[in-house]
């Protein structure tokens, strides 16, 4: 039995028509746009004080980020364009949008050092996102490195960066002040220095595969996803 798609040839230098690509391959990309889309959503809320649909709309975005090189690959739509798109995308989602939201609540108290904190945090996650990027098309590195993230995969640092909110939300003690947003800004500090340490964590999918025995190479050959 044949695949269901058949990989999508773009035919000249040009790339193909608007007309001519199908639509299962801008359905990847229409979700990468709706990630984006959530990521400046909660910068808008969190500078109008509503920080609750804040960090729903950073956690929406972390949510589509794990949707859409998943969609590619069932499609057999993945791309070049797509994994460019991706990659963008994760530095407005996960470097941008929690840095200027822990910002708007808390690390403003704290004036220029606080800035100074959001500003690394950004920085980290975009040096983050690049090597990705490199290590992805180095070819000659072993074939067991591919089963591991470089450091804390850029989702999983918005989310731990917005530790201060969610210790706010449950009523846990933490109050906007001063003195906690010194506190938070080390923390902001410190995490990016997870995101970009050479530290190793393995890649879920990458168990997933070893459990149910298929062949790595089949996911690693054709994703998309930029961490």
């Amino acid at each position: 039995m044949g695949a269901p798609f058949k990989k999508f040839e773009a035919h000249a230098s040009g790339g193909p028509r608007i007309r001519e690509i199908p639509m299962r391959m801008v359905l990847p990309n229409l979700v990468t746009v709706l990630a984006i889309c959530a990521g400046l959503s909660g910068i808008r809320f969190a500078f109008e004080d509503r920080f609750e649909p804040a960090v729903v709309m950073v956690l929406l975005a972390a949510f589509l980020d794990g949707i859409d090189g998943r969609l590619a690959r069932m499609l057999k739509a993945t791309s070049k364009f797509g994994a460019q798109m991706d990659s963008l995308a994760d530095i407005v989602n996960f470097g941008v949008a929690p840095a200027l939201v822990l910002y708007a609540f808390l690390l403003d108290r704290a004036g220029s050092p606080g800035w100074i904190a959001a500003l690394l945090f950004t920085i980290a996650c975009g040096m983050r996102l690049a090597r990705f990027n490199v290590l992805a098309d180095d070819t000659d590195q072993p074939a067991w490195q591919t089963e591991y993230f470089v450091g804390v995969p850029a989702p999983a640092g918005a989310v731990l960066v917005m530790l201060p909110l969610y210790l706010y939300f449950l009523r846990l003690g933490l109050e906007p002040s001063r003195p906690a947003a010194f506190v938070a800004t080390g923390f902001t500090v410190l995490v990016p220095s997870f995101s970009s340490a050479g530290c190793r964590s393995i890649q879920a999918r990458a168990s997933r595969c070893r459990a149910t025995g298929c062949c790595r190479s089949s996911w690693a050959s054709c994703s998309t996803s930029s961490c």
